[in-house]
């Protein structure tokens, strides 16, 4: 069955899928990288709002370091716990680096697991209407992708990656603003089983490549994509990550680069539950510094 006739069945009631390509999903990776999907449950109206919160988070933790402190004890605390082992990762919370020359960039990596961690455990977080309201608008729009993502891997044969007691797979979302002075020098690949490009102010800022055996700037180029970003849609890219390599499946790599501007963006990382990350050398990444 074709990814398109696939993505039709199994999302319609969330979902207007058409691939641009009608060949399978393992070979849209091999070829170009990615896979668009135009996304009719979440346009610019919820991201915008989405934004506006996050900013509004931004501010208060800036102004009361005191619970911006509090948070990250939070988030130590979380990743000692074997919820955090479910996710195989370290990355939560709040990060705020927008002093830090080049990186200019402060972003906050939310699941779903780490919220209930923290409104069971810290209570006082819940009548902080910043806080809570940020969290709450992540819940609400994280939650389709672990569908997507559960198809995603019964569409290319790997049922098993996130099998897990929870049934669906970890997924981290991670809202991020780049600041004006935000530099970035070099592609990477995600330490991830699939990341969505959920949305961008500025696509035209995300350059890919298809894996190869060997990369220059040039290979990098930002996607050419067939639906638009409005109100009440949205297009969204899919990619492959490093976690997924045992199953010759290869990463895209990329770069989000500087354009002078503060923009957002928004991306849902699949994880593996319970997984220790194999030692695999990827093709080197080319320098993109003048």
């Amino acid at each position: 069955m074709s990814i398109r006739k696939t993505f039709l069945l199994l999302f319609f009631h969330l979902f207007a899928f058409q691939s641009l390509w009608p060949t399978s999903l393992s070979e849209q990776f091999k070829k170009i990288g990615y896979v668009e999907i135009c996304n009719k449950e979440h346009g610019t109206t919820t991201f915008d709002s989405l934004y506006a919160c996050f900013d509004e988070l931004t501010e208060f933790f800036q102004t009361n370091p005191a619970w911006a402190q509090k948070l990250y004890i939070a988030k130590e605390r979380f990743i000692r716990s074997k919820e955090r082992n479910y996710y195989s990762t370290d990355f939560f919370g709040f990060y705020d680096e927008s002093g830090r020359k080049e990186r200019s960039q402060i972003s906050f990596y939310y699941s779903i697991h780490f919220h209930e961690f923290i409104c069971s455990h810290y209570p006082e977080f819940n009548e902080v209407p910043q806080i809570i309201s940020f969290l709450e608008a992540c819940l609400e729009i994280q939650k389709p992708y672990g569908t997507l993502f559960n198809d995603v891997a019964t569409e290319l044969g790997l049922d098993m990656v996130f099998s897990s007691q929870y049934g669906y797979p970890p997924i981290l979302f991670k809202v991020i603003k780049y600041l004006p002075s935000y530099i970035s020098t070099r592609p990477h690949y995600d330490g991830t089983a699939f990341s969505i490009f959920l949305d961008s102010t500025d696509n035209q800022s995300l350059l890919l490549s298809p894996y190869k055996s060997s990369f220059t700037v040039d290979d990098f180029s930002s996607p050419l994509r067939k639906f638009p970003r409005c109100h009440n849609q949205n297009t969204i890219l899919l990619i492959p990550g490093i976690l997924l390599a045992e199953f010759s499946i290869y990463p895209t790599p990329h770069i989000v680069t500087q354009n002078g501007r503060s923009r957002y963006a928004t991306i849902a990382f699949a994880m593996r539950p319970n997984y220790t990350p194999q030692k695999i050398e990827f093709s080197p990444l080319p320098s993109f510094r003048n």
